[in-house]
């Protein structure tokens, strides 16, 4: 996949001593992520030592040469309180938990619990 990306830095470039070009060009296929976000993507680097790029959704402006567009939807989302094994209180949403085992893991027991 192609993809051609809007350049966050470019509504600040003339803060840089360098050029900032408005896009930023990318060419890989789409991975798998289990830390990966529903508003991002993956693709894939090429490089051994960094496989893969996450990229915001709402700066794709092109996928393989057709208009790409995101919308985040501005929906309130449902955050429950699990009580954990050790007796914290964990904030849990549909796609995230406030456990230290979601942040190092990027998924715990507490996203089944009801």
């Amino acid at each position: 996949m192609k993809l051609k990306v809007y350049n966050s830095m470019y509504d600040r470039r003339t803060s840089y001593f360098f050029e900032i070009s408005e896009f930023n060009f990318y060419e890989g296929d789409e991975v798998k992520v289990k830390w990966c976000k529903p508003e991002e993507i993956a693709i894939s680097t090429g490089n051994k030592e960094f496989p893969f790029r996450i990229i915001q959704r709402k700066w794709i402006r092109e996928m393989d040469g057709k208009p790409y567009s995101f919308e985040v939807k501005d929906k309130k989302e449902e955050v429950r309180l699990v009580q954990g094994s050790n007796g914290k209180v964990y904030e849990v949403t549909s796609h995230s938990c406030t456990c230290p085992g979601f942040t190092f893991r990027g998924t715990c027991k507490h996203l089944g619990s009801k």
